[in-house]
């Protein structure tokens, strides 16, 4: 065997160096900013049910104690819910650390993993991680994944197929029959995740439960969902993933840390699931002032993508670069969709009817300034 130079993997030296979003705090201390609008991360921009919000406060006098590690009680409130055995779901620090899972769970080196693209960025960077193969497909025109195109991505090495339904940064969403095709066309031996951070928000909009359609497989699936979008709690970073059999699950479980989630994150998840009618309230106005950005941005010259998720994008049709530059300066943020040949397209979070009529503003300055 040749030694190597250096201590880090050859995948790992390889891989663009990591960043973290921009924070509030970041904007006050580089531009003097006061007020900060995050529209930029997808999260509520209100707060979580105020059961949550006592149940944190209630546990803050355990935290000298371990959580406990299975979160029984929750999982078998999401079991009644879905129908999914508590034997066959896990939860994680969000999902993007359940989807990571699924790629270590399954690739090896040379294994392939077909994806949407552009989609969100931790598929590819968790199949590199994993020294796997990226088989990318491209998004339909309505920003929604393409059935087609992710089945014919699918050859002798794919062992890992995402879905990200809504997908993120476009908002699209599959319908039924797109889902029924897509699920039937997976072979047994591939993997199939449905990436749905967005599923409360996506049946407001006509989307439908998967979990039905997926019965019907008899090859392994996962689907994941957060708490972190619609349930207005992306501070407590707790995710879950349902999947097919104990099997798959077990699988995902070898990878998790003890004690990744807290007690904190438990109670207060469970709080928020009982709690129905903050949940509705917080989507639907959420789908309100997406319309209005929609309007807004139609008012501007822009045609925005259909969106069945708490954001909404549009095509600059020029580098969004120095608009998002600006914006930022102005305490406004706002994201690209950083993914190469897409550089002229925006992604606002639903925000407040304030958040809404500053960004639509300060993209009008932005936008007759460039003209």
């Amino acid at each position: 065997m040749t030694a190597r130079a250096s201590c880090l993997r050859p995948v790992i030296a390889a891989l663009p160096k990591g960043g973290y979003p921009v924070t509030a705090v970041e904007l006050e201390r580089v531009h003097g900013v006061g007020q900060v609008r995050m529209l930029h991360l997808n999260e509520s921009p209100l707060a979580p049910s105020p059961r949550a919000i006592a149940a944190i406060a209630a546990g803050a006098g355990t935290v000298n104690r371990y959580p406990e590690a299975a979160g029984a009680k929750l999982a078998e409130a999401l079991s009644q819910r879905t129908g999914v055995a508590v034997d066959c779901m896990m939860f994680g620090v969000g999902s993007d650390e359940l989807l990571h899972f699924c790629c270590a769970a399954t690739l090896d080196d040379g294994d392939g993993c077909v994806l949407p693209e552009p989609s969100f960025p931790r598929y590819k960077a968790s199949t590199r991680l994993m020294g796997g193969v990226i088989q990318a497909a491209k998004l339909r025109a309505d920003g929604a994944n393409d059935p087609d195109a992710l089945l014919a991505a699918i050859d002798d090495s794919t062992r890992l197929l995402f879905v990200c339904n809504p997908n993120n940064p476009s908002g699209g969403l599959l319908d039924a029959a797109d889902l029924e095709r897509l699920i039937a066309g997976v072979p047994d031996r591939v993997l199939l995740v449905l990436d749905e951070a967005y599923w409360e928000f996506g049946l407001a909009a006509g989307g439908i439960d998967t979990l039905p359609l997926l019965a019907k497989r008899q090859g392994p699936w996962v689907v994941l969902r957060t708490f972190s979008k619609a349930y207005a709690l992306a501070g407590i970073r707790v995710g879950y993933a349902l999947c097919s059999s104990p099997e798959i699950a077990g699988a995902l479980a070898k990878f998790k840390n003890t004690f990744s989630v807290t007690n904190l994150a438990y109670e207060a998840a469970l709080a928020a699931l009982d709690d129905q009618d903050h949940l509705r309230q917080l989507v639907d106005g959420c789908r309100e002032q997406l319309a209005r950005l929609d309007a807004g941005l139609r008012a501007l010259g822009l045609t925005p993508l259909p969106t069945a998720a708490n954001f909404i994008s549009a095509d600059l049709q020029r580098p969004v670069a120095p608009v998002i530059e600006a914006l930022k300066a102005g305490g406004i943020l706002i994201r690209d969709w950083r993914e190469a040949g897409y550089e002229t397209f925006i992604r606002i979070t639903a925000g407040t009817a304030e958040d809404t009529d500053a960004v639509l503003e300060a993209l009008r300055r932005e936008l007759t300034r460039n003209a």
